[in-house]
């Protein structure tokens, strides 16, 4: 079974971004932090060199035909990505085989998960 993401979980867009996941559940922890339920992931929006956002791990190198920074911001996450056994809040919660699709400057691409940020807690 994947495992569930936590708050501080790391996604990555295509062109090399990534970003900690904020807004966990706190009525359901691993470790002291918030599970993610569907939703957190989507309207995200990678940082870029120039404009750097909260919890970016890396930037999002896309650019747009004239060479200006625009970094990927994600859609929600598609099944298999959500929990069919576990809510929070009548939300399913994220899990590690969670991915998306983003929009960039560079054109679309997919994001996906690069650490779900514990190792514990697993869903189907």
């Amino acid at each position: 079974m994947p495992l569930v993401l936590i708050e501080g979980a790391v996604i990555g867009c295509p062109h090399g971004g990534q970003c900690k996941l904020t807004g966990g559940s706190p009525s359901v922890t691993v470790k002291g932090q918030g599970v993610l339920t569907a939703g957190k992931e989507g309207g995200f929006t990678f940082g870029s060199a120039a404009s750097p956002v909260p919890g970016m791990v890396s930037p999002c190198s896309a650019v747009t035909p004239a060479g200006a920074p625009q970094p990927c911001v994600t859609t929600p996450t598609l099944p298999p990505g959500l929990s069919i056994s576990l809510t929070v809040s009548g939300q399913p919660v994220l899990l590690a085989t969670a991915s998306g699709i983003t929009a960039s400057g560079a054109g679309p691409g997919t994001w996906q998960v690069v650490d779900p940020g514990q190792t514990i807690l697993e869903a189907s």
